[in-house]
């Protein structure tokens, strides 16, 4: 029991300890990750506030081949492009509809494409890309701006069936996206109408005021338009937008349908889009050969893109950070993960003391239970019952310890003062003219003496 006391009392101390470090620490992992470099050395890592982590970058030698640089302009707002895409714009008016349209002048455009962030993790691209729009200032007169990503140029990127949908906006729309599939031509439309604005609800597209429609895999470029006919309601929902755009971006609002052009005024900095990327020129060996080349740190391994051919870079389980780089992917302290990010307790489960390892951690129930920590299964080693009763048995033989050697020392005590009266101390203390010798005084007196007598108390000179 006492051992056991003794151990409570050091897990105690030890949990202060770490209590009263963990401040330290923490202020320790978060200077050493925000240290972590994203990019080649000497090479820049930001354009503006936007981090461009390697494979991308953006002067000569910083990227893993020129389908990956990026052009730095901080003069323009956002400052980056990626190369490789083009935007094409075609605006004007038109009468009638769109299928059979009378006095149509149309003006095109191209231009590059704005970047917004890059995810190495994900092999993903968020770039900016307008909304299309036909509106009417009459019933039969439409102005209209049409636009076209091409991503053929490069074949690193391709549109992400996952991560994105067409989205029609409008009192009656019929949003359409065209494009090219794997060199085959493919199209997709969604279509939504409406006569009582009331039954329209804000949030997530019901089909009322809006509409969706998935996206196709292996894209490589694509229009978004839209169908109109004679809008006979122009004067109060004047537009109709189209836009390929991220999923669950966009929150309808019944107020985008009212008034002109305002989904071009809202997002005049145009909607996200997800790209994903890969290394497209090979796929990923077989097991047991080496990594391919892109696949640069120790602890990262090599996983087929499932969008379109070629492989991505992904770091191994417990491990975070850069995977195109040198000793880019890091360990994960999954215990201060927990602390941190309460949302993150379910991934990484613990119900008793959480310690870090590398590429993983460990999780053992606290002192005086056994069982599995990261299931929750933690026991009493020694039930509540039997602990109470080993206590009370321990503390009343302590008691009865305690009372047997009070009762010795008394009777100690008792004998040596009897002894003491017993063999005249009381008298010896009164006396005063009693010298006593000490051996070693008595030797150079009794030398001179004669021995008359031994006995069993001594020698008498």
């Amino acid at each position: 029991m006492l051992i056991m006391l003794l151990h409570l009392h050091l897990a105690a101390v030890t949990a202060l300890l770490a209590m009263a470090m963990s401040p330290a620490t923490a202020v320790a992992a978060d200077q050493q990750s925000a240290r972590r470099p994203i990019a080649l050395p000497g090479c820049p890592d930001k354009c503006g506030n936007i981090s461009i982590p390697y494979p991308f970058g953006i002067k000569e030698g910083c990227y893993f081949d020129i389908n990956f640089s990026v052009i730095c302009n901080l003069s323009t707002t956002p400052p980056a492009t990626a190369t490789g895409m083009l935007m094409q714009k075609s605006s004007g008016y038109y009468f009638g509809n769109q299928q059979d349209p009378v006095g149509v002048r149309t003006d095109k455009s191209w231009w590059t494409v704005d970047l917004i962030d890059i995810d190495v993790a994900r092999g993903e691209v968020r770039v900016a890309v307008p909304v299309s729009s036909d509106c009417s200032t009459n019933e039969s007169y439409h102005e209209f701006n049409i636009f076209a990503l091409s991503l053929n140029f490069s074949t690193t990127f391709l549109f992400s069936p996952s991560r994105n949908v067409l989205m029609g906006v409008g009192q009656s729309v019929s949003s359409r996206i065209s494009g090219l599939m794997s060199g085959t031509n493919y199209s997709a439309t969604c279509s939504s109408l409406f006569d009582r604005p009331e039954k329209a609800q804000n949030g997530t597209c019901t089909g009322l005021g809006c509409c969706e429609a998935e996206l196709a895999p292996e894209l490589g470029m694509i229009t978004v338009g839209m169908r109109t006919e004679s809008n006979s309601m122009w004067k109060t929902f004047p537009c109709t937008y189209s836009m390929a755009v991220e999923r669950s971006w966009y929150n309808f609002s019944l107020q985008d349908l009212y008034g002109y052009g305002v989904l071009d005024r809202k997002f005049a900095g145009g909607v996200p889009l997800v790209l994903d990327f890969a290394i497209r020129n090979e796929s990923c060996p077989s097991e047991g050969k080496p990594l391919p080349t892109a696949c640069r740190s120790s602890n990262s391994f090599c996983v087929n893109a499932t969008n379109g051919q070629g492989y991505v870079c992904k770091c191994q389980e417990g491990y975070e950070g850069n995977p195109y780089l040198p000793d880019g992917c890091q360990d994960i302290d999954e215990c201060k993960l927990r602390d941190e990010q309460p949302t993150l307790q379910d991934q990484y489960r613990c119900y008793g003391i959480c310690k870090n390892t590398v590429g993983s951690y460990d999780c053992r129930c606290r002192f005086g239970m056994k069982g599995d920590a990261k299931t929750g299964t933690c026991t009493q080693v020694f039930p509540l019952s039997a602990m109470v009763a080993t206590i009370g048995i321990i503390g009343v033989t302590s008691i009865a310890i305690i009372v047997v050697l009070f009762k010795l020392l008394f009777e100690e005590r008792r004998k040596t003062k009897e002894f003491f009266i017993k063999n005249g101390g009381p008298v010896l203390e009164k006396v005063d003219n009693i010298k006593i010798f000490r051996k070693e005084e008595l030797k150079p007196i009794i030398q001179s003496c004669n021995v008359i007598g031994k006995g069993g108390f001594g020698e008498v000179y």
